[in-house]
């Protein structure tokens, strides 16, 4: 069998700091699966191919990256990005790993003989659900409030399931859903600025020297305070993490055609290879050694 139901994510990591889970038809939201919060400080295994029956899924990327393959499409997501699963549909993270980060994400039935959503009228929820299932397969840009929102909720699921947080969670997640489809309204970017493209070709160029924030920051005229701000808006990380994960990638080449893991981390302006095996490690779940060996068979 090449998929599992969404009842597998109830039995994962449930008590752990970084990941939470709640099944949300256990505080009375009767069209709702799951909603949950993850924050990795380093990679873990990637997701299965599985699929939620019935169920839409709204994925929230806080930081850092995400993949999703959806048939034989893979989407990108980096920080503030929104990504919308259809029902039913088979989906996994390829053959990426769930990267270190910050990510949201609930699941909902589109049923609505399955009973109320979040006490809605059956127009209403209709009508956003409706909205969201048009934007499917669609990345879009979240904004601030989204996260306040998501946060809060976190905070009524996990303390209380009295009547006021009852009440409480439902206002959230409709307030959730309706802030969600109008930000999938808004115009969206269609290519990054020329100052990302400039940056882009510079670390490229780079990529065999230790690359300083202050000298990025001066070759697009900020204040290095004001481009690490600009550029984390923009590509949903900090400018050395980005740096670092460019060099990842280029390692990745290098190993297969390099003698030794001590050429590829001074190749690229690492100070050392246990360094270097750290970084590669924290970005892809293995280490080099490892990677090469794989790459073997």
């Amino acid at each position: 069998m090449y998929y599992i139901t969404f009842l597998y994510i109830f039995v994962m990591d449930l008590g752990t700091n970084e990941r939470r889970v709640f099944n949300l038809q256990n505080y009375g939201v009767k069209r709702g699966l799951s909603f949950g919060h993850y924050r990795y400080k380093q990679v873990k295994p990637g997701l299965e191919k599985h699929q939620h029956e019935g169920a839409l899924e709204i994925c929230f990327c806080m930081k850092g990256q995400q993949h999703y393959k959806v048939g034989e499409q893979l989407y990108e997501l980096t920080g503030n990005d929104i990504f919308v699963v259809p029902p039913s549909t088979m989906h996994s993270t390829g053959e990426f790993p769930e990267d270190k980060g910050e990510l949201f994400w609930i699941q909902l039935l589109m049923d609505s003989s399955k009973g109320q959503l979040c006490n809605m009228a059956k127009k209403q929820s209709d009508f956003l659900l409706a909205a969201l299932l048009d934007k499917s397969q669609y990345i879009f840009k979240g904004a601030f409030q989204l996260k306040f929102i998501l946060e809060k909720l976190v905070g009524q699921l996990e303390n209380s399931r009295s009547m006021l947080s009852g009440i409480m969670i439902d206002q959230l997640i409709a307030q959730l859903l309706l802030e969600t489809v109008i930000l999938s309204n808004k115009p969206q970017e269609s290519t990054p600025s020329v100052k990302l493209y400039e940056l882009d070709n510079y670390i490229h160029k780079n990529l065999h020297r230790v690359i300083y924030v202050d000298e990025m920051a001066n070759l697009v005229g900020m204040s290095e305070g004001y481009f690490k701000a600009w550029f984390k808006s923009k590509s949903g990380m900090p400018p050395k993490e980005y740096v670092n994960r460019l060099k990842i990638e280029q390692a990745k080449i290098d190993l297969l055609a390099r003698k030794t893991v001590t050429e590829v981390a001074f190749g690229l302006g690492f100070g050392s290879s246990q360094y270097f095996a750290t970084t590669f490690k924290r970005f892809t779940g293995t280490t080099p050694r490892f990677y090469k060996s794989l790459q073997r068979e």
